[in-house]
Order: C-alpha cells, then sequence, then structure tokens
C-alpha cells in the first residue's frame, strides 16, 4: 500500500495533533486515513479528544485538496453529533475555510485552527 504525500501530512498533522493535547487531555484517540479503529457516534473522525470517559471534542484535519465545497457535507455531519468540532488546515488555506463555513452556517458550530509545515533545509 503506498503512501501519496497529502495522506502522508494528514497522518503526521494527525499525529502531532495528538502529541500537542495530550496534556489537556488524558484519552486521545486518532484515526488515520488506512487505519479508522476508533468511532465516536458511529463515524471516525481523525482525533477523539476525552476525559474521564468522557468525549469532550473532536477533530478533523484537512490538507490543501480537501478544502472545497465537497468538504461540507462531512463537516455537517461531524458537527452534528453534538460536541465541540475542530478543524486542522494549512494555514494558506485558513481565509476559505472560514468563507466555506460561513457561507454554509457552519462558523458559530466549528473551530477552525490552522498548521504550517516548514522543514529547514541547512
Amino acid at each position: 500500500m503506498s503512501i501519496n504525500r497529502e495522506e502522508f501530512l494528514h497522518d503526521w498533522i494527525v499525529e502531532e495533533v495528538k502529541k500537542k493535547y495530550t496534556k489537556e487531555f488524558n484519552e486521545i484517540k486518532i484515526n488515520t486515513i488506512h487505519k479508522n479503529e476508533n468511532d465516536f457516534k458511529g463515524l471516525y473522525p481523525d482525533i477523539i479528544f476525552g476525559n474521564y470517559g468522557q468525549v469532550v471534542m473532536i477533530g478533523e484535519v484537512e490538507t490543501e485538496s480537501n478544502i472545497s465545497e465537497k468538504i461540507i457535507p462531512k463537516w455537517k455531519e461531524l458537527q452534528g453529533l453534538n460536541t465541540n468540532c475542530l478543524i486542522f488546515v494549512p494555514k494558506s488555506k485558513l481565509k476559505l475555510t472560514r468563507n466555506l463555513c460561513f457561507e454554509n452556517q457552519l462558523i458559530d458550530r466549528i473551530k477552525i485552527l490552522s498548521f504550517s509545515v516548514e522543514i529547514p533545509l541547512s
């Protein structure tokens, strides 16, 4: 099974988000592109944040090519789970993501966070 650049980036960001939030949440479950093992109410968000057996919020990592009108049904489905929902997007797609959420009445229900990947070549 070969993995492309965006799939690799997606899974790497999922792992980095998990590491970043381990001090805030004592249970973080993840799903990667090729491995969906952790469900929440029948769906498989990329990240499930929990404390003491309770799911506190869910997160979804999006890459450059994912962010378009086509992703809105997925976000609406996740938002419909009635828990806090975070969307992690590339910094370059932050404005587009906000606009998409605003146009689709999701801006108040989804928190959008951005990431950037910088590889220093020295």
